[in-house]
């Protein structure tokens, strides 16, 4: 009976320590792993709480915390680990898990030249151990994983070396089934990059056909994230804007080259800045559409390349442009490279295949400016679209057509083939139509010291070309060029620019000519360019007689009383003498209906606001006196403003009430400091709007003038030369 109770006492002892052995293991462990942590890994780490289920066999972990090596900064954590094992699996030899969770994950990178902030928990390799080899083949390792799931985890890396941060926010990871069996499995991630950017990746792995599937997507992933990095490259102030994909891809898990792309990506609201922070480049949107890309057949197929609204801004200084100094560092770095000797390797250039159906360009711009003159030259490239369709490795022809917009003062369009295969055969049609010279002044300034004052240019060009020859007709008409008074400049061509008018004009005021050109692309002195060149410069060179000395005639006035259509600043009408000027156009144009007026307008901008911002605080003194209810009291509004002398004492007192300090500050700036200078800009703009549309009514609808004999519009103030910096219209004359 003794030795009976002797035995179960044993037994419940046992039992008791049993018990309390595996209700406070999960305490000793979690006080273990927090004292010893330096020792197991080398960090400090504090976990909040261990809890083991010995009924369901799980495991869960609370606020792991791992801190980096000065144990006060945070280097990696989670807010919760849970594993659940299926130990009745082991009787199959099996090891299962039916959930593990991670939640909150975040891991805190830092690279810093070479090494990382985990660098010092890596253990050193030793590269004179040597792994023992088993020779006795194992059983295969049987395991199975469900429900495995990454939650609401961050990833924060920052590079040291270019200071940049990368973020991966709510980052979340599911795969239903992962076994050593298993026919097929599915994971999905998903994540937020950046701000906005979203990433989602779906896949599919069938194990049987060794097949996988992806489904990618990606949303507004930032580029600025990488920008540092593209500084690091080239001479850079930076790169903005937004990457989206939808991308499927298929391929084979043991032929690895077998892989099928389609969808499409986009890049949205690109921007890429010079150092000094102005734009060299950017668009709204390039999207490209992947129909099938297989890398496998090196067969791409591609839907469409289209590219919305680049613009593109260049400027040329006598040592490089301004885009060749952004790519100056990559270009260095290819110098330096030492060519190995070229090996003859033959390849079959048609095993790649390609088909792009159409490649788009939507109004393009390019802002240039050219620095390398005695003045800058400022010229916009506007509207600039391009088609080209078909574009296969084999092609021949592949239509191109292209329109563009010369700074709203002129346009070109045309049509082309091009040959894939030889790239030196290809036909063009173009033509440019009247082309304003008038901008082109800082460049006639520099060359010969002359601005141009007017002039139309028309351009017809047609190229036919094949390996071995070429065929090009040039048809250029300019109408109506003059040139100004010399410049104090020092010319860098000397042309007898007088006997050029002489020998140029035909009796219709028109420079004309055709010059064809042929030869052999392959000879290496030939050059289309020098040649065309040359004969538009001597055209350029040539000035031509006013039309007017004829036209004048026609009315009974001399030719000057045609061509300036002179007025005062600030002037909003027109005055009897300007009307008797735009009725004998009128005239001439009844006699001569094929003749196409351009009334362009010239001011001095300085000069025309200082008048203009006179005038208004004249109406603001006037307005705050008189009443303006009847029209008898706006006529008397009226006559008393153009009665009123910039000295008159009461307009010099209603300033001295609106500005502090005005008695020392010359009257037109005084009374642009009242006005303010953006009330000022726009009411200059609405002036030089005003006069045109007034003349455009006075001819259409007073005079009855057919509207295509009529063009008025404003001159390119930015480039206008200084002898024509005053208000006028200057009247040009040319054939329908």
């Amino acid at each position: 009976m003794i030795r009976f109770k002797r035995k179960h006492y044993v037994l419940l002892s046992i039992a008791i320590f049993l018990f309390l052995l595996l209700f406070f293991l999960s305490s000793f462990i979690k006080n273990y792993v927090n004292k010893n942590s330096k020792e197991l890994i080398g960090r400090k780490i504090e976990l909040s709480d261990l809890a083991i289920n010995y009924f369901k066999v799980s495991v869960r972990a609370s606020n792991l915390m791992v801190y980096e090596a000065n144990e006060v900064d945070t280097f990696a954590g989670f807010r919760e680990l849970y594993i659940n094992f299926d130990p009745l699996k082991l009787l199959r030899n099996e090891y299962s898990f039916s959930t593990i969770s991670l939640d909150s994950l975040f891991v805190h990178i830092i690279q810093d030249g070479e090494d990382f902030n985990f660098s010092d928990m890596i253990p050193p390799v030793d590269s004179t151990a040597i792994e023992p080899i088993d020779t006795v083949p194992s059983s295969p390792f049987r395991f199975s994983i469900y429900d495995l799931k990454l939650l609401h985890s961050h990833i924060n890396f920052y590079d040291k070396n270019v200071d940049n941060h990368i973020k991966l926010d709510d980052l979340s990871l599911d795969l239903p089934l992962i076994a050593w069996d298993s026919e097929s499995s599915d994971v999905g991630i998903e994540f937020e990059f950046g701000e906005q950017g979203k990433v989602y990746v779906n896949a599919h792995v069938d194990q049987v056909l060794q097949e996988y599937n992806v489904d990618f997507r990606v949303s507004k992933l930032d580029l600025a994230n990488i920008s540092s990095y593209v500084e690091e490259v080239i001479d850079a102030g930076g790169i903005s804007g937004f990457v989206n994909a939808d991308l499927k891809i298929n391929g084979h898990m043991e032929r690895t080259e077998e892989i099928l792309v389609s969808g499409e990506a986009s890049v949205d609201t690109f921007r890429l800045w010079e150092p000094d922070g102005q734009d060299a480049f950017k668009l709204d949107r390039v999207s490209v559409g992947l129909k099938s890309i297989d890398l496998g057949q090196q067969n791409f197929h591609i839907s469409h390349l289209t590219t919305i609204n680049p613009v593109i801004t260049a400027s040329l200084y006598k040592d490089m442009s301004n885009l060749e100094r952004i790519l100056l560092p990559l270009i260095e770095t290819d110098s330096t490279i030492i060519e190995e000797p070229e090996e003859t390797i033959s390849t079959d250039s048609s095993a790649i295949r390609f088909l792009v159906d159409e490649v788009t360009i939507k109004n393009g711009q390019v802002i240039f400016t050219d620095h390398t003159l005695y003045r800058p030259f400022q010229y916009d490239l506007k509207e600039i679209n391009l088609t080209a369709n078909h574009i296969k490795e084999d092609a021949d022809q592949v239509p191109v057509s292209f329109s563009i917009n010369l700074n709203d003062q002129g346009n070109l369009s045309g049509q082309s083939t091009i040959s894939v295969v030889n790239p030196l055969k290809f036909d063009l049609k173009a033509e440019l139509t009247r082309l304003r010279l008038m901008s082109f002044s800082p460049y006639t300034e520099f060359h010969i010291a002359r601005p141009i004052t007017q002039g139309n240019f028309n351009y017809e060009l047609s190229i036919n070309m094949t390996p071995t020859h070429m065929t090009n007709n040039n048809n250029i008409t300019i109408n109506e060029l003059e040139f100004g008074d010399k410049t104090n400049n020092k010319p860098q061509v000397k042309a007898p620019v007088k006997l050029g008018l002489y020998l140029m004009k035909d009796p219709k005021d028109v420079i004309a000519i055709d010059l064809p050109v042929e030869g052999n692309p392959s000879d290496p002195d030939f050059s289309v360019s020098k040649l065309i060149w040359k004969a538009f410069s001597n055209l350029l060179i040539k000035v031509a007689a006013s039309p007017f000395n004829a036209l004048g005639n026609l009315v009974g006035t001399r030719p000057e009383e045609l061509e300036n259509i002179p007025m005062p600043y600030a002037q909003d009408s027109l005055q009897l003498k300007q009307h008797e000027t735009l009725d004998k156009i009128a005239q001439i144009i009844e006699k001569k209906p094929q003749l196409i007026f351009s009334f362009v307008q010239q001011t001095h901008p300085e000069e025309e606001k200082a008048a203009i911002a006179i005038q208004m605080v004249k109406k603001q003194m006037l307005t705050q006196k008189m009443p303006l209810n009847t029209e008898k009291q706006i006529a008397s509004f009226h006559e008393k403003l153009r009665q009123t002398e910039n000295n008159d004492e009461d307009f010099l007192n209603y300033i001295r009430t609106q500005l502090s300090g005005a008695e020392n500050m010359e009257l037109s700036q005084a009374c642009q400091t009242v006005i303010g200078e953006n009330q000022l800009d726009d009411a200059f703009q609405k002036l030089l709007l005003n006069r045109n549309e007034y003349i455009k009514y006075y001819m259409l609808t007073v005079k009855g003038v057919d509207e295509t004999s009529i063009e008025v519009n404003t001159a390119d103030l930015r480039n206008l030369p200084e002898e024509l910096r005053n208000c006028n219209y200057k009247v040009e004359v040319s054939i329908k």
